[in-house]
């Protein structure tokens, strides 16, 4: 299991987590592009509430997936 997968389990079991959303947010990213590729930053929003059950706002979503897009594109 990544690290990415371990923080996003221990950001669902503790809802007082101070970067709890950021965290979730990632994750929610992380399904969005194994999804689509090309997947914009509403699918974000969706991931994160049908699969996390949290209501991730619009920036973070966004800052997440272009996080993610651009560790995805690093060579190895």
């Amino acid at each position: 299991m990544t690290a990415l997968w371990r923080n996003v389990l221990s950001a669902l079991s503790d809802p007082a987590s101070a970067d709890r959303d950021r965290v979730l947010a990632h994750g929610a990213a992380e399904l969005a592009l194994k999804r689509d590729p090309a997947a914009p930053p509403t699918d974000v929003l969706d991931v994160g509430l049908h699969e996390f059950g949290i209501a991730l706002d619009a920036a973070t979503a966004a800052t997440a997936l272009d996080t993610r897009r651009a560790a995805l594109a690093q060579p190895g």
